[in-house]
């Protein structure tokens, strides 16, 4: 039994797989034979400086990247690939890609909401055209998680009415509408003035502790430390750190890990 951020115990169903994954971007090989495990109710944070492979990872994760090569597998369904006349790796199966997208949910960096649509449309359009929920469910439903991030007051507002914390909120409430198995957070503060990060990290605190899946890119240690099951450390392609918090903030195993946690805190 694995035990989540709240201290209950769930399953070690795996909801997340990546063996030996590769990805490089022409000569640039960014990532270079990951292997990552995330059991359902774990929050996993992903540390690294710029450029060590950490959103290309989470993007590979979406199949919003193709790796080069290895096997993903999200909810224990390995996702088949196959190379194309030009030696590349794709998918074989189209809806299978749309099918396991419909289990991963991303909060990127930016917010990209739709700027004509309504905070409330914005939250409710991926689950009617994706999800094929009725209008009025998706509605009450996309009502309900803005609720639940703390904006329920701007249901009828515009992006550009919102702070950048409410919109990234409005991004969080978008991807929980999506009831998925795991949501992906790419670095979710970093677009944010440094007084608005505070109420971003406070509804992923929320999250965390009610034991939702998640992979957490961030810079933000305190935040890391406090809400992770596990912390890996990403250095040039690889995973050079891969433990609990304490463990790894405490008795850090590489020198690396050392220099960026004295960098970062």
């Amino acid at each position: 039994m694995e035990q989540t951020a709240n201290g209950s115990t769930s399953d070690t169903k795996q909801a997340i797989s990546v063996e030996n994954l590769y990805k490089s971007f022409g000569s640039n090989e960014v990532l270079k034979g990951v292997n990552l495990s995330a059991s359902q109710g774990e929050v996993i944070s992903v540390l690294g400086s710029s450029g060590s492979g950490k959103s290309t990872l989470l993007r590979c994760i979406n199949l919003l990247e193709i790796p080069n090569s290895g096997i993903l597998k999200v909810a224990g369904e390995e996702v088949i690939m196959k190379k194309n006349r030009r030696g590349e790796n794709q998918p074989v199966d189209k809806r299978q890609v749309e099918r396991i997208r419909a289990k991963l949910a991303m909060v990127f960096q930016q917010f990209n909401l739709w700027s004509h649509m309504t905070i409330l449309e914005n939250v409710s359009e991926a689950p009617i055209h994706v999800l094929k929920q009725n209008r009025k469910e998706a509605l009450e439903k996309a009502a309900h998680y803005l609720e639940k991030v703390g904006i329920e007051d701007k249901l009828d507002a515009y992006p550009t009415q919102l702070s950048g914390g409410q919109q990234q909120r409005a991004a969080i409430a978008r991807a929980l509408a999506m009831e998925p198995e795991v949501i992906l957070f790419d670095e979710p503060t970093s677009a944010l003035d440094p007084e608005l990060v505070g109420e971003v990290l406070q509804v992923i605190r929320d999250l965390a502790f009610e034991g939702r899946t998640m992979i957490v890119v961030t810079h933000e240690m305190g935040f890391a430390k406090e809400v992770s099951s596990r912390i890996i450390f990403l250095d040039q392609g690889l995973i050079v750190e891969d433990g609990v918090p304490a463990d790894v903030f405490e008795t850090p195993k590489t020198d690396r890990f050392k220099t960026f946690i004295a960098a970062m805190m």
